[in-house]
C-alpha cells in the first residue's frame, strides 16, 4: 500500500486505455484509504462518474465505512434501494423505454454500452464473460423480465452466483467468487483479473445473499444512454 498510488493513477487517467482504467479502479476499490481519493476525483470533475461502475460502488460500501457511504451517494448515487424506490425505478424505465422502443435508438451506442457494462460478466452468442448466466437464450425482447433484472439482480439468485465478501487482513475487502485454490491460497473472481491471495493474509470470508451482479448499473446513465 503506497500513499501516493492514487494520486499517480488519477494523474495519468486521460493517457490510460479502456483495460487499464478497469484495472485501475479495481486498484482504487480495493482500500478505504484510496477509495476515499476516488470519490473526491469523482467530486471535482477529474474522473468521469461512468468511471465507476455498480460492482466498484458496492466494494466500497463492503468496507462498512459511514463516511465513505455518504460520500458515494453524494458523488455517485444509491447503490441499495428500498423495495418502493426499485419498484418505481422500474416502472419508470418500463414507461421510458416502452415509449422509445424503435424509435430513436441508437443500435451501435447500445452494443458498446453493452460491451462495457454487461459483457465482462456474461456471454452472448459465445462472447463474453462467464461471471454470470450466459444469456443467449434468455427473454432479451421482453422489457418487463429485463427490467427486474437490471433493477433488482438480487431478488433471486442462484447458489452458483452468490457473492462472497473477502476481508483480508491488511484492510483490502475482495468482492467475487471464491473459486479453487491451493492449500495456500484462495482465488477470488470478480471484475477484471481473478485475484490470488495467501490464506494467511485473509481475515474472513462471508457468503452472501447477493448476487454477484449488483443494484445502480443504470445509476450513472443519463436518459439517451437507457434508451440505447
Amino acid at each position: 500500500s503506497l500513499p501516493e498510488t492514487p494520486a499517480t493513477i488519477i494523474e495519468r487517467w486521460g493517457a490510460l486505455d479502456s483495460e487499464s482504467r478497469a484495472a485501475a479502479v479495481a486498484t482504487l476499490v480495493a482500500r478505504p484509504e484510496y477509495a476515499a481519493k476516488l470519490l473526491d476525483a469523482l467530486a471535482s470533475g477529474r474522473l468521469e462518474r461512468t468511471a465507476v461502475s455498480a460492482f466498484h460502488a458496492r466494494q466500497i460500501q463492503s468496507f462498512k465505512n459511514p463516511a465513505l457511504d455518504k460520500r458515494l451517494a453524494e458523488v455517485w448515487g444509491q447503490l441499495r434501494a428500498s423495495s418502493d424506490e426499485r419498484t418505481q425505478l422500474a416502472d419508470r424505465l418500463k414507461t421510458t423505454l416502452g415509449a422509445k422502443t424503435g424509435r430513436g435508438v441508437d443500435a451501435g451506442k447500445g452494443r458498446a454500452l453493452y460491451t462495457a457494462l454487461c459483457a465482462p460478466c456474461h456471454k452472448l452468442y459465445g462472447e463474453g464473460g462467464e461471471l454470470g448466466p450466459d444469456i443467449t437464450g434468455s427473454d432479451r425482447h421482453n422489457l418487463d423480465y429485463l427490467v427486474s433484472n437490471i433493477v433488482d439482480p438480487s431478488a433471486v439468485v442462484p447458489g452458483d452466483f452468490r457473492m462472497s465478501v473477502v476481508e483480508m487482513k491488511d484492510g483490502r475487502v475482495l468482492n467475487g467468487f471464491v473459486g479453487a485454490g491451493t492449500g495456500r491460497t484462495i482465488t477470488v473472481r470478480g471484475l477484471g483479473e481473478p485475484v490470488t491471495v495467501e490464506r494467511s493474509a485473509v481475515a474472513k470470508v462471508e457468503l452472501s445473499d447477493a448476487s454477484l451482479m449488483p443494484e445502480g448499473l443504470v445509476e450513472p446513465l443519463a436518459p439517451e444512454q437507457l434508451a440505447a
